[in-house]
């Protein structure tokens, strides 16, 4: 650097830095280098011949002929400003937006990116820059007599230049068609460099529009969350599936449905909140706006669930499931239903793991009558369980890899490609440590690590960077359960340096999971802080991050009011907590809609508000207590024991939380055992058994200290001072103010 700089200071690690900078202006990185190559403890080399350009160009001018191009399509304004219309814009924008993603020389702002300058009056040239993109889209919806009118038009930043610009005229059953001549469009219109006998090809999910139309009246239906509600939805799906045989979102929203109803996977009648859809509604503009909000945030979540598993495809040197893998699983998922779901409609009282277990010896023989190659078979079953897993429905994705895998046992790796190995092991690693949490099954976090563990070896040995990553982000989730906190935070760092900054949606999810294990030792203010690094890309990831990050965020402010005693951060708490719920509604995940309840109730306890506290408790409870949870179940049962002691029915308290334990001593969750024990020892001390309360807080000091939890540990010893003073001997109080000091002064 010294030849090259003889008398200018530059740092190596600034000079890595707009080295990072440069490449992702060329759309290229360190491992792939299109105009910059490493030259190992040399520098850095150009790979291209240098050129003259014009000096009185402007450094932000984007060549007319590039291999990457970047673009925003901002939200199109409906003219007519009718709310019942509103969605139909927003979905020609979406669709667009789906659209040109799809075209890998083409880089395309996500829908969470530019919807936050929806509603706004905003300088499209100024938005361009503030999203570093090279050109914009912007455009205006007219709806008149069933005819829409759409103006679009392409604004390149450089010189403010129209590139292209056209009025479409198309009927309401059209918009798909008119989407994909408007992404065509401009396609052809940005300069891109593209091979000399290939057109913009535009991947979409469906070229019917009468299948998009009847797939969006499904998912109205779906979103009803009953057994009538999905069997509607079902033959919903299947037209659209008759319309367009190789629509992906119609065949996986199917396998969804059957799947539900195979395993009973459905909210209590009398648990559902008063905004869910109207059993009259039938199309969407009959029902409310919020539940339209619903629908639509269910169709996003839908988009961006195909757009990572064709992403996973191609890491995995693979393509997307083709039509007869998703026919296979169809047909799979439809037999499990019929050969045990149905049997069981309008039975409340039977568990989804009891109907699980009666249709296992339906699923050998279904997958084996098809024609699809081990590979095929294993990526549909592994996009299909993992679809089920973040639904919370796991069950079904038991009985999804059955074939291959049962739990506590090693998968079936014979005859697979390295690629689908990583594949099954790190599905099946991901399910193991649910399941094992959710059923409290001994040793199961164990046998989980070793599943993930098998699939980041063998990513690592075939590069594959981001399942690498992704493997060890789930297994610090595994360590989080075991309540190794400080392993858990150091994987996740270890993560976090792995991952390139493109990978926004890994990124915000391992910051997430930082945020929730700092938040378990009560580092607050880290995990605030985490919480806060992924606000600001959580705007570009997917949408289905925004619930996942919402409850953690509710926590922490409970937690913050907790331990400041500030009533606003309560209620930050309540906001956020009545956010994550809606969204859990709205994805269909029941178990984390469960707990979304529990925790608000929780809030609401702390603060007194007794009477409505107990109405989301109980809605919690009837949402749990016919799935397979027994986690959650425990934690709702030290819900109601805290709820007991405040109304002073010591003898209901004390059946809650025998339970609890009962239940937290059978899985090894030790960080939510000791809670549960300090829960039992304020019992214990209101009920003036102060002997045995001394036993058990203890037990739970020695637990939260054996788990890293400094401050459990220091609520267990503070509860034992507070509610036992009088009754401690002068040698005894001494002792544990001597170790509450030496707990003070350690470093929180």
């Amino acid at each position: 650097m010294k030849e090259v700089w003889p008398n200018e200071f530059v740092e190596e690690g600034n000079l890595a830095q707009h080295i990072f900078r440069l490449r992702q202006a060329f759309g290229e990185t360190a491992d792939q280098p299109k105009y910059i190559e490493t030259v190992p403890r040399r520098g850095y080399r150009f790979l291209e011949s240098p050129k003259e350009i014009d000096t009185a160009v402007s450094l932000g001018v984007a060549p007319r002929s590039q291999s990457v191009h970047s673009l925003a399509v901002l939200p199109f304004v409906n003219v007519n400003a009718d709310s019942k219309t509103e969605y139909l814009t927003d979905s020609i924008t979406e669709g667009i937006i789906n659209s040109l993603s799809q075209l890998p020389q083409l880089r395309v702002r996500p829908r969470s990116a530019v919807f936050r300058y929806k509603n706004r009056d905003f300088d499209a040239q100024q938005v361009g820059r503030e999203l570093g993109v090279h050109s914009v889209v912007i455009g205006t919806v007219n709806f008149a007599d069933d005819t829409l009118t759409i103006s679009t038009e392409l604004i390149e930043l450089a010189g403010g230049w129209q590139v292209y610009g056209k009025t479409y005229n198309a009927k309401s059953n059209e918009i798909l068609k008119v989407q994909g001549e408007i992404a065509k469009h401009i396609a052809a219109a940005v300069p891109l460099k593209l091979t000399e006998d290939k057109e913009p090809q535009i991947k979409r999910y469906t070229e019917d529009p009468r299948a998009y139309e009847v797939y969006l009246k499904g998912r109205l239906c779906w979103c009803k969350h009953t057994r009538k509600g999905l069997e509607q939805a079902i033959e919903c799906f299947r037209k659209a599936i008759e319309f367009d045989p190789s629509y992906a979102l119609a065949y996986a929203a199917i396998v969804d449905c059957y799947l539900r109803l195979a395993t009973n996977y459905l909210p209590p009648i009398d648990a559902l909140p008063s905004r869910a859809v109207a059993e009259e509604a039938t199309t969407i503009q009959d029902i409310p706006l919020e539940t339209v909000a619903a629908v639509r945030l269910r169709y996003n979540w839908d988009l961006k669930s195909a757009e990572r598993e064709f992403d996973r495809a191609l890491d995995l040197n693979s393509n997307y499931p083709a039509a007869h893998q998703w026919d296979a699983a169809y047909q799979f998922s439809r037999g499990l239903y019929y050969g045990a779901g149905a049997n069981l409609q309008g039975r409340q009282d039977t568990t989804a793991q009891d109907v699980a277990l009666r249709s296992e010896t339906r699923v050998a023989e279904q997958f084996q009558s098809t024609s699809l190659t081990s590979a095929e078979e294993i990526q549909i079953l592994c996009v299909v369980a993992r679809e089920q897993i973040l639904a919370g429905n796991m069950e079904a994705a038991c009985l999804v890899l059955k074939n291959w895998y049962r739990m506590g046992q090693w998968p079936i790796l014979e005859g697979l490609t390295p690629y689908s190995s990583v594949d099954l092991l790190f599905t099946a690693g991901r399910l193991a440590g649910n399941l094992g949490s959710t059923r409290q099954l001994p040793r199961i976090q164990k046998h989980a690590e070793a599943l993930l563990n098998g699939a980041i070896g063998i990513s690592e040995q075939l590069g594959l960077k981001r399942q690498s990553a992704e493997g060890q982000m789930e297994l610090s989730v595994c360590y989080w359960r075991e309540g190794l906190f400080d392993l858990a935070r150091d994987t996740l760092l270890a993560v976090l340096e792995q991952l390139d900054n493109e990978d926004r949606d890994l990124r915000t999810l391992t910051l997430i999971r930082l945020a929730m294990t700092e938040g378990s030792v009560e580092h607050l203010h880290d995990a605030m802080d985490h919480l806060n690094k992924a606000a600001a890309t959580l705007k570009l990831a997917a949408p289905w991050l925004t619930a996942i990050y919402t409850n953690p965020l509710a926590i922490t402010f409970r937690r913050l009011g907790s331990a400041e005693n500030r009533t606003e951060y309560f209620e930050r708490a309540i906001e956020h907590y009545r956010k994550a719920l809606y969204q859990f509604e709205a994805v269909g995940n029941h178990r984390y809609a469960a707990a979304a309840e529990n925790n608000y109730g929780n809030v609401l306890l702390t603060l007194n508000r007794f009477e409505k506290a107990e109405i989301h408790m109980i809605r919690a409870r009837k949402l749990c207590e016919h799935q397979s949870d027994r986690i959650s179940q425990a934690v709702f049962d030290d819900t109601w024991a805290r709820f007991y002691i405040a109304g002073e029915q010591f003898d209901l308290a004390e059946k809650a939380i025998a339970r609890s334990i009962g239940t937290l001593e059978d899985g090894g969750e030790d960080a939510w055992l000791a809670e549960s024990l300090i829960t039992q020892g304020v019992l214990l001390c209101r009920m003036g058994r102060h002997r045995q309360a001394k036993r058990v807080l203890e037990r739970a000091r020695q637990i939260a200290e054996r788990c890293g939890d400094c401050a459990g540990a220091k609520r267990a010893l503070l509860t034992v001072i507070e509610q036992m003073r009088d009754q401690l001997e002068d040698d005894e109080r001494t002792e544990l103010n001597a170790m509450l000091d030496q707990m003070l002064l350690r470093p929180a």
